[in-house]
């Protein structure tokens, strides 16, 4: 993996997780209206998003470090050497992709109860646009002991999650999405979540 010269993911800091406090708020004063199933499901894809933001961060924090130490002066690093923060970039982007993937099939729970808010339809169409990209990569990652038994991996594709040719993008195998497009999908599923919290039915 070469080191990048610029990060290419969009900074999603404004997203600043008020969502976990609001929920805290409404699990003590209670959900009026709200079954015990549906408040669990929306107790859950308010954890997920979380998680999912905050590895998102942290991913792009590696790809911030790492630059930072290609600009270290050459003498420091004949001193201490060079510091490595790939595999670190490798598992949070991995957490994130996975718990994105978990909040699509759990978005589809919530749909699925009488007594949650509708989610606005071009919302809902805009974010799910993704999803296969984001299901295709989970499934590789997931699978990745298969595919390497089953000759399936090319010359060339990574076995783990990689930043793109372009650094705009991770790919694994021969998958791969685009920052824009996941933080795109990220910023949605905030919406959606500020939705199914404050929307009554």
């Amino acid at each position: 993996m070469a080191i990048p010269s610029e990060c290419k993911m969009p900074d999603l800091s404004g997203l600043d997780f008020p969502l976990i406090g609001s929920l805290i708020v409404q699990t003590l004063v209670g959900e009026p209206g709200v079954t015990r199933k549906t408040g669990l499901y929306r107790r859950n894809f308010i954890r997920l998003l979380n998680k999912a933001l905050v590895e998102y961060h942290e991913a792009r924090e590696v790809i911030l470090a790492q630059i930072a130490e290609a600009k270290r002066p050459a003498e420091e690093m004949e001193k201490d050497g060079r510091r490595i923060y790939f595999i670190a970039f490798t598992n949070h982007i991995e957490t994130c992709i996975n718990a994105v993937s978990r909040l699509f099939k759990l978005l589809e729970r919530i749909k699925a109860e009488k007594d949650s808010p509708a989610v606005p339809r071009e919302l809902r169409k805009l974010v799910e646009t993704k999803s296969k990209s984001i299901d295709y990569i989970r499934n590789a990652v997931e699978h990745m002991d298969e595919l390497i038994q089953k000759d399936e991996i090319l010359p060339g594709n990574p076995i783990m999650l990689s930043l793109s040719k372009n650094d705009d993008g991770v790919v694994v195998s021969k998958y791969e999405i685009k920052f824009e497009e996941l933080a795109m999908v990220l910023e949605k599923m905030y919406e959606i979540a500020q939705y199914i919290l404050t929307v009554k039915k």
